[in-house]
């Protein structure tokens, strides 16, 4: 096991398309919720959730908030926000992640990627996230094919950057009697610069920036624009 290298992807936007699907799921609930909506549009509301779902999980990345306050208030603070009725943010909230399970898909290329993996290394994923979701997205498209370890956030007790969630996928792939991953190529990709790249980088990980949007880069780092495109990179 320790020749082996360590391959590790996130989950949410890099092999699934979380982001595509909250903003079509995001869509289905304003068109249920229309009534509520009036003189507000579409991407005035979808703006004002990601800002204050974002600085939620930011919250909830230091403690400072539980994942019911969290699932709570990305729904009635932006409604609030926007001088409207937060009284049916429970409700709301509801419905979406109904149809957020329904919206989900897999990024272009990731299966490849996953399969192209599990010949060069030992496979995990390593995402944030509560691990109902998580998990759920990862037996909806049977990722165990590959995927070998199953690092999260809720479960750790930690969250990207901080170091301590990629040691936790180091002494998980290698074992208790294994090293500490000195000596073994640990790569990461993930599609956050801030959150993966950096925070792979501390922990001593080679990070992959996966950047479809073609994001400015603050620093130089390894990245591709396609999934398809991390054959060389991992071998």
């Amino acid at each position: 096991m320790s020749g082996r290298q360590l391959l590790f992807f996130d989950l949410d936007d890099t092999l699934l398309d979380h982001r595509g699907a909250e903003e079509e799921a995001q869509r289905e609930t304003f068109a249920r919720f229309a009534s509520l909506f009036l003189g507000v549009s579409f991407e005035a509301w979808l703006s004002a959730y990601r800002e204050v779902n974002g600085g939620l999980w930011l919250a909830y990345g230091r403690g400072e908030v539980d994942r019911e306050t969290l699932h709570r208030r990305r729904f009635t603070d932006p409604l609030a926000n926007l001088g409207l009725d937060a009284s049916r943010g429970g409700e709301m909230g509801a419905f979406y992640l109904e149809r957020y399970r329904d919206a989900w898909r897999l990024n272009e290329g990731a299966e490849e990627a996953l399969a192209q993996a599990s010949g060069l290394g030992t496979v995990g994923v390593l995402s944030n996230g509560f691990r109902d979701l998580q998990r759920a997205k990862l037996e909806r498209f049977d990722l165990g094919r590959w995927v070998e370890h199953v690092v999260l956030s809720e479960e750790v007790g930690s969250m990207k950057p901080a170091r301590e969630i990629f040691d936790a996928a180091v002494r998980t792939s290698l074992g208790p009697g294994g090293s500490n991953g000195t000596g073994v190529r640990k790569v990461y990709v993930g599609d956050s610069f801030e959150t993966d790249v950096v925070g792979a980088r501390r922990a001593g990980w080679l990070p992959v920036f996966y950047n479809p949007r073609r994001e400015r880069l603050a620093f130089p780092a390894l990245f591709v624009t396609r999934l398809a495109d991390l054959g060389p990179i991992l071998s």
